[in-house]
């Protein structure tokens, strides 16, 4: 049965790459050099945004003259973010040789922005975008996060709306300004645009969540409203004219779930009392969140995005139940080429590695070697020889990472006499706050702070694209999960790997 539906999904994905060609696949290189280097700055790092299919994490080291190069794929126009001391965007668009230079010796994001400088292709739409990423990186709208952090922590859901609203309104002026001072072009003025509105969306849906986190509530203690959500009836229309917007767009359909979740577990609650209520009916809730999202996406093409992430990240997951059981339902509503085929590719891929664990691991350790964490995961794996694996990737300001903590430690507590391993990898934080937070939550463990360069490298070797993220390693060394799923959902795994 496998084999037949594996040889149905490589019809499909022919099909796809058939069925149009305006998106077809061309290599965007990205060169440049960064203008009297930091010594203490050796590599460079690309974030490609592929819409419903997450990031591609690439990275450099610089030469000795501070040059670099980057070359990917690409079948449609998205930007990109260049992150070396600081970030920004870059709009590409397929077949594209973009140069960029800038000040390396700069300390401060809105000093060094100014001395971007493009050529190549697509140079005349980057300047216009960096002058507008500076104008609003440099703008109390972006830099008064005391302010927001006060509105999200004290203000309830009305309030909050009334603070964004008004906010936006101050955006809107400053988009009016930049369009005055420097006559953008159309593509920039929409690109600009797209992604000043999807900066509202994003924060009024994050709010419910951030709030309860700033105030150590529960779901249970405080939430708002179904009808709260209705700011999402006057969103942008999704349409392929606006794939450029990469980050906006994904940024979106990633937090629109956050209203799906909300919508369909009001209106299936018997499902969703408690975590062992969750497990038991897992193959009903597969159901309802497929043609959930179905249902209350209505502007097609966003169903269509919000989809792909949903799947593709239940296949990070190693889970392909949904994929197989409600294959003609997800092909008959992913229709767009440039997300069927790398999603159907990633399900083929996905497949290979369930049919041959040994091969992702092998993978693993080819890409340790020549990079900074190669002694410390040898030192790891040998120091815990017999043993599963349970890996917690985290930061100190990742709100989500931290509200697991407890799980963490209820997951440790039940498998403390057992043959497991918990390793807790902190990514990108300072040593103080590490250490604050490991005491507060008394988490027993084996605890591990990167380096900024070590957790670019530890991103790139396991393919994390966002955090928290967690890795199951068997006793033999292969690694069998490598995704999202939280401690709570995690323990079936584990008992199955000790048995």
């Amino acid at each position: 049965m496998k084999k037949l539906l594996y040889l149905l999904i490589i019809i499909i994905i022919a099909s796809c790459s058939s069925q149009s060609n305006e998106f077809q696949y061309k290599r965007v290189t990205i060169a440049g050099k960064i203008i009297n280097p930091d010594p203490m700055t050796y590599k460079i790092n690309l974030s490609i945004n592929h819409i419903g299919l997450g990031q591609e994490r690439l990275s450099k080291i610089l030469n000795d003259d501070g040059s670099f190069k980057f070359s990917f794929e690409s079948n449609v126009p998205t930007d990109v973010w260049l992150s070396c001391k600081t970030n920004f965007l870059i709009l590409t668009h397929p077949g594209d040789s973009i140069y960029v230079e800038f000040e390396g010796s700069k300390e401060e994001r809105t000093e060094i922005m100014k001395t971007i400088k493009f050529s190549g292709n697509s140079a005349s739409i980057n300047n216009e975008a960096a002058a507008f990423q500076n104008l609003y990186f440099s703008s109390n709208i972006y830099t008064d996060f005391e302010k927001k952090r006060q509105a999200i922590t004290k203000y309830d859901e009305v309030r909050y709306k009334h603070y964004r609203d008004s906010l936006k309104d101050e955006e809107l002026h400053l988009l009016k300004r930049f369009e005055n001072n420097y006559k953008p072009s159309s593509e920039i003025k929409d690109w600009a645009k797209i992604y000043l509105e999807t900066e509202y969306f994003r924060d009024l849906i994050a709010y419910p969540e951030f709030h309860r986190m700033a105030n150590n509530l529960k779901s249970t203690d405080w939430n708002v409203p179904i009808s709260y959500y209705s700011f999402l009836n006057t969103h942008f229309a999704f349409n392929n004219s606006n794939l450029i917007n990469g980050y906006s767009l994904s940024a979106f359909v990633n937090f629109y779930p956050v209203f799906l979740s909300e919508k369909i577990r009001d209106e299936n609650k018997k499902y969703f009392i408690s975590i062992d209520t969750i497990k038991k009916y897992q193959e009903q809730i597969d159901s309802i969140e497929l043609f959930g999202t179905i249902k209350y996406t209505e502007d097609p093409l966003l169903r269509q995005m919000v989809l792909t992430e949903m799947l593709r990240q239940k296949l990070e997951q190693s889970n392909t139940r949904i994929f197989e059981k409600y294959l003609s339902t997800i092909e008959s509503y992913i229709l767009e080429p440039y997300l069927k085929e790398p999603l159907f590719n990633l399900y083929n891929k996905t497949i290979e590695r369930l049919d041959n664990p040994k091969l992702a691991s092998e993978a693993i350790l080819k890409k340790l070697n020549g990079t900074s964490l190669k002694s410390d995961i040898d030192s790891i794996i040998n120091s815990n020889k017999g043993k599963v694996l349970y890996m917690d990737c985290w930061a100190t300001w990742c709100g989500p990472c931290i509200s697991e903590m407890p799980n963490s430690k209820r997951v440790i507590d039940e498998y403390k006499s057992k043959d497991v391993a918990f390793i807790f990898i902190c990514l990108d934080s300072e040593e103080r706050n590490w250490k604050s937070i490991i005491s507060k939550y008394s988490l027993e463990g084996q605890h591990f702070l990167l380096s900024k360069n070590q957790s670019n490298d530890f991103r790139e070797v396991f393919g994390i694209k966002g955090i928290p993220h967690y890795i199951l390693i068997d006793k033999k060394g292969i690694i069998s999960e490598n995704g999202t799923a939280p401690p709570s959902a995690i323990k079936d795994n584990l008992d199955k790997l000790l048995n």
